[in-house]
């Protein structure tokens, strides 16, 4: 996994988490992040870890609006030029 740019992409994002009292959640992030997709073959999915829909490639741009899934490692926005309201894997974005 690149932690570096997991981290990265976290700072851009600025993914607001809120803590409950057994648990953490995601809110939506405030203002739309734009990041691009560091390698090529990324399967984006229907769910966090669901369905694959199908591939992007290295360099293509993803509006995020919310972190979700197991501990929040999953994206969720719009392909540019593509597939709207899908899931990538954080570890696989980064800053374009």
């Amino acid at each position: 996994m690149k932690f570096a740019a997991l981290a990265a992409v976290f700072a851009v994002s600025a993914t607001l988490i809120t803590a409950g009292a057994s648990s953490a959640s995601a809110a939506p992030v405030s203002a739309q992040s734009v990041v691009c997709v560091q390698e090529n073959n990324v399967i984006y999915r229907k769910t966090p870890e669901g369905t694959p829909l199908g591939q992007v490639h290295r360099g293509r741009r993803f509006d995020v609006f919310e972190s979700g899934g197991p501990d929040l490692t999953w994206a969720h926005g719009n392909i540019s030029g593509g597939a709207s309201g899908v899931w990538i894997y954080w570890g696989l974005l980064g800053n374009c």
